[in-house]
């Protein structure tokens, strides 16, 4: 009678303790709902403060990926080219409503990887004289009439990949008042195969000589940029097309008769002029180049006033360049990037002719791809007159102006509508941008003084009601990643505001939600994140505030930002009006003294990440945010899906329940498989960029929902080796081979990614990144020994299972024959941690983790006595201390441990321990 009197004061006891210690909590952490207005209550302006330098233009047309700007010579009429080959012309009208089709090409032309309709220019004599020709550059369909190669492959110095297409240099008499196309007119001037997947170059005009001056790209294969005899790429062409016999001569090398294929044809309708610098009487170079050393001169414009040419270059890995175009000049490439030396394929230019600079060379932190633009004419914007206005394709999609005398360039503001990849002007010397995809155009505007003001001091957004200690004020509500950016080190902090009027129940006052995609923000949300520096490693609670930022979504629907600089005392925090560094000393693990940089950020840098792609956000995401947090309003801790949808902030109705079926990132130092964290930390620090539609250059698509054969890190191609041999996006198997390994483990501005506000290596990323790379690949093979221990009925329906750590599903699983021991053989499984467990009748019970390595592994595993967690052949209280750690958990958390599930139920409850507790004193092996 003691002994049951003793067995239930242990089941009241043990139950006490755990439902004291173990949170139970299943519900919403957060149940007041506070209004709060748009803009955090008005605090912040419904528009950047800063207005962006372009409105839309013609809002009655779109048009699709257009390429070409032309104004009609005689007549106010701008005439359009579409990648697609489909040509247009309107009225210069801002409302007008007509567009024209004057030529559609779209049977001929390949809208192929960086191809398609490039250029189109118009004689100078058309519509005054003889010569109303239309001269065009374009890429073709392959030989089976696709728009094939569709996708990147591949630059280097020795690759010339054939894929049956070409590009075309051709001609067409257009009647000068109807703009119709007479009919069989088209005259091919060359006709030239087309390699690789990049670089064509596409900018085609009439320079102030009468001559007709296009640029091409070494497509693909860099030295053909020095190399004027095999080919005519990577060069700007002087041709004369009116074959004047006073100005030029017959062309004296041509394809094929001195170099080529068949099909091939150059020197058609065209003379060489005069004075062109690379002559050759005897035929042994192509005539036509007028300067070489190109890698892909993609727009190239005229300054109206001065004739001179200008040409927006898109570089490799480091610089993008601004080159003005001279006879005979070399401009490097590929032994030059901008102004460093490179030595790509060699260290010398054609015949040791002198590097040709650039008149400004971008950094690639100011610019992804730069768009060539004009040199601004117009009377619209007068602080403008004479400056050169280019832009950046994807990340950041920056609009500048650069002085044509010393180089020095400015930013104008950011392209919101993204993707710039033309620009246009009119006959009044007003600038046009050109945007990929289905758009209307955009004309560059003067810049407006502000109406409202951003909030000067944090102290006035009214983010806070107590700064000392960074209390939320009432409606601003905290959030947290599961894992979070890596920021240099910084810890960070995040709240976000939803307006509402007292609920979230109008789709004004809510988050579209998205299971695995981006949320869309209601306007007048504003997010916030905290951000402070450890100052000594040995100290973590030693911390300094450096900066809050707010992102505001404005009214025309797209974020803006703000950055705030916390001041010497910690009191307050002041507005930046730019980016700007900071030196700052810090202590090491090691006790030693270092300074570590910390980059402020700039809105421009801002938007390089926060694009129209990402929705203007990036950490607000179903899988970062399922995870539970302890609000510091309540003092509960819960699911933050679950409690955001029980408020109504998200437009779906999200129960604890549902949480584990939402793809979910992996805690960095949970429980998760090696291939689970890699693949979260890329996803979560690089596919913000590294998916389809930001623009960016690197096509692969890191985004977690993809599996790795998806994400194209095994198969895509790459701009740069970065001087490794056999290099690869990703090589499995090596890291030492994979690029994406270097470019996280690098802090140089030439390699690094992400190529912003990074001073610091995440070391431990970076080693985690090395070792699930060198593991891809591989297979282990295990022979499994194992026994069983305790009564013999244990060995009927035996069931051995095989876990990858932190997984709830099993890899596989067998059923050996009845028996106490025997031998099982698992083959070919990736090298890692698993969990090997073993079921018998009565008991589910984790055996033992083992790590296998690549190649044949050797296990002994054996059963454990349900309720001995200790291993002392006896059920005891500390017994029960030991497996109290698993009360209330299932058995896919890390942390459940199988021998406190009695019952075999895959959840460990009360009725375990009760169970457990009619065993206690009672020997292991003795227990049914």
């Amino acid at each position: 009678m003691q002994i049951i009197k003793s067995r239930a004061w242990i089941i009241v006891l043990f139950s006490f303790l755990l439902l004291a210690a173990v949170p139970i909590f299943q519900g919403p952490g957060l149940t007041n709902v506070y209004p709060v207005g748009n803009y955090l209550n008005g605090n912040f302006p419904s528009l950047s403060p800063s207005p962006l330098p372009y409105k839309p233009a013609f809002p009655n047309l779109s048009f699709d990926s257009p390429l070409t700007f032309n104004m009609h010579p005689t007549q106010n009429i701008i005439i359009l080219g579409q990648r697609d080959g489909k040509i247009y012309w309107f009225n210069n009208q801002d409302q007008t409503t007509d567009k024209n089709l004057l030529l559609d090409l779209s049977y001929e032309v390949g809208v192929v990887w960086d191809g398609g309709f490039l250029g189109l220019a118009l004689h100078p004599d058309f519509g005054s004289g003889n010569n109303s020709y239309m001269y065009t550059y374009y890429t073709t369909k392959d030989q089976n009439g696709n728009n094939f190669p569709n996708s990147y492959t591949v630059q280097n110095c020795n690759t010339e990949e054939y894929w049956g297409n070409h590009l075309m240099l051709t001609r067409f008499e257009v009647d000068p008042v109807t703009l119709a196309v007479v009919p069989n007119s088209k005259t091919t001037l060359f006709k030239v195969r087309m390699y690789g997947t990049t670089h064509r170059g596409g900018g085609l005009l009439f320079g102030d000589d009468g001559f007709l001056y296009l640029a091409t790209g070494d497509q693909t294969e860099w030295p053909k940029s020095q190399d004027i005899v095999n080919n005519i790429d990577g060069g700007v062409l002087r041709l004369d097309v009116d074959k004047d016999p006073n100005k030029s001569h017959a062309p004296t090398r041509q394809m094929p008769e001195d170099h080529g294929f068949a099909e091939e044809v150059t020197g058609k309708e065209y003379w060489i002029p005069n004075d062109n610098p690379f002559l050759s009487a005897n035929g042994d170079n192509f005539e036509e180049y007028y300067s070489l050393g190109h890698r892909n001169p993609h727009r190239m414009t005229k300054d109206t006033e001065t004739g001179t040419l200008y040409i927006g270059e898109i570089g490799l890995s480091t610089h993008e360049e601004i080159n003005v175009v001279a006879k005979g000049k070399n401009y490097g490439w590929p032994v030059y990037e901008g102004n460093v030396k490179k030595n790509f394929c060699g260290n010398t230019l054609y015949n040791n002719m002198a590097h040709e600079g650039p008149l400004v060379a971008f950094p690639r932190s100011a610019a992804n791809a730069i768009m060539g633009g004009y040199v601004y004419r117009g009377t619209e914007i007068p602080e403008l007159y004479g400056k050169y206005i280019c832009g950046d394709y994807g990340s950041g999609e920056e609009i500048w102006s650069v002085d044509v005398n010393t180089g020095s360039y400015e930013l104008l503001g950011n392209f919101q509508p993204n993707n710039i990849i033309s620009f246009g002007q009119d006959n009044l010397g007003e600038i046009y941008i050109m945007k990929q995809g289905v758009s209307t155009l955009y004309k560059l505007v003067q810049k407006n003084d502000a109406t409202d003001n951003l909030p000067e001091w944090l102290s006035q957004t009214g983010a806070f009601s107590n700064l000392a200690n960074l209390t939320p004020a009432q409606g601003v509500i905290e959030y947290d990643l599961i894992e979070p950016f890596w920021s240099d080190g910084a810890i960070k902090k995040r709240w976000l505001v939803i307006p509402n009027n007292g609920s979230y129940n109008t789709a004004q006052e809510q988050i579209q939600f998205s299971a695995d995609d981006v949320w869309n923000f209601p306007v007048g949300s504003v997010l916030i994140k905290h951000f402070e520096l450890p100052l000594n490693a040995q100290n973590p609670n030693n911390t300094k505030r450096l900066e809050t930022r707010f992102s505001v979504k404005g009214e025309d629907g797209q974020f803006y930002f703000a950055t705030y600089k916390w001041n010497a005392g910690q009191t307050d925090a002041q507005l930046l009006d730019s980016g700007l560094d900071e030196t700052i000393n810090i202590i090491d693990e090691n006790g030693q003294s270092q300074q570590q940089v910390w980059h402020y950020p700039s809105e421009s840098e801002c938007l390089s990440c926060h694009n129209s792609v990402s929705g203007g956000t990036l950490g607000p995401r179903t899988r970062y945010l399922n995870k539970n947090i302890t609000y510091q309003e309540t003092g509960i801790n819960a699911n933050q899906l679950v409690t955001l949808s029980s408020l109504g902030i998200l437009d779906a109705t999200i129960v604890d329940a549902q949480t584990s079926a939402y793809l979910t990132a992996a805690e960095y130092d949970s429980g998760a498989t090696l291939d689970e964290k890699a693949r979260s930390y890329l996803d979560l620090n690089c596919a913000y960029c590294h998916r389809p539609g930001t623009g960016n250059r690197a096509e692969f698509d890191l985004r977690l929902k993809n599996s790795l054969e998806e994400t194209g890190l095994l198969t895509a191609g790459f701009s740069s080796n970065l001087g490794i041999s056999g290099a690869a996006i990703v090589v499995e198997g090596d890291a030492s081979k994979s690029l994406l390994y270097h470019r996280l483990n690098s802090v140089d501005p030439n390699i690094m990614m992400p190529p912003l506000a990074k001073n610091e290596i995440d070391s431990e990323a970076a080693t985690m990144i090395q070792t699930w790379i060198n593991q891809l690949g591989q297979s282990a093979d295990l022979t499994l020994n194992y026994t069983l221990q305790g009564r013999a009925d244990h060995s009927t329906s035996l069931e051995v299972k095989l876990y990858e750590q932190g997984s709830s599903t099993p890899l596989l699983q067998f059923t050996p024959t009845g028996s106490a021991g025997g031998v099982a053989d698992i083959m070919d499984i990736l090298p890692g941690t698993y969990i090997m467990t073993v079921k018998t009748i009565n008991h589910l019970q984790r055996v033992q983790t083992i790590t296998l390595v690549n190649g044949a592994n050797t296990e002994t595993v054996s059963e454990l006595n349900a309720g001995d967690a200790n291993n002392d052949n006896l059920v005891s209280l500390a017994d029960f201390s030991i497996l109290s750690q698993s009360y209330n958990l299932q058995s896919g958390d890390i942390n459940f441990d199988p021998r406190a599930d009695f019952n075999g139920d895959g959840f460990v409850v009360l009725s375990d321990f009760s169970l457990l507790s009619t065993n206690f004193n009672t020997a292991g092996e003795e227990i049914p």
